[in-house]
């Protein structure tokens, strides 16, 4: 998993949910939304892959590592992110575009200062 895969995958989100918010599809909504959420766990993966080694496996343990990291910005972020893209938007149909719009541009910024810190210290260690 990578940042560039967050990209991708998040560039579908937003594409998806530009379409669902034109014509209304509920379902298209909730498809932009959860892709949008996958985009923060890549990114989110790729990080903590990059800072410990080991990539996590389900919430509770990215939630835990990024805690373990000194990063509790990030498990916070991550906790709202999965509330608002993944539980409300998508498994319950809230239907709130400001708020998922919001949460897409969260993630895009995340995810490029996700890769920016990587390979800052990448680049560090040579």
């Amino acid at each position: 998993m990578s940042f560039e895969l967050a990209k991708e995958v998040l560039s579908y989100a937003k594409n998806e949910l530009e379409k669902a918010l034109k014509t209304g599809d509920m379902f298209l909504y909730r498809n932009a939304a959860d892709k949008a959420f996958l985009a923060f766990v890549i990114a989110i993966n790729a990080y903590i892959k990059a800072v410990k080694g080991v990539e996590p496996v389900n919430h509770g343990e990215r939630r835990k590592m990024l805690r373990k990291i000194g990063r509790e910005d990030l498990r916070a972020l991550y906790s709202d992110l999965m509330k608002t893209l993944h539980e409300e938007a998508f498994y319950e149909g809230v239907y709130q575009p400001e708020e998922v719009e919001y949460a897409i541009r969260k993630t895009e910024e995340c995810i490029i200062t996700l890769e920016n810190e990587v390979k800052e210290k990448m680049r560090s260690k040579t």
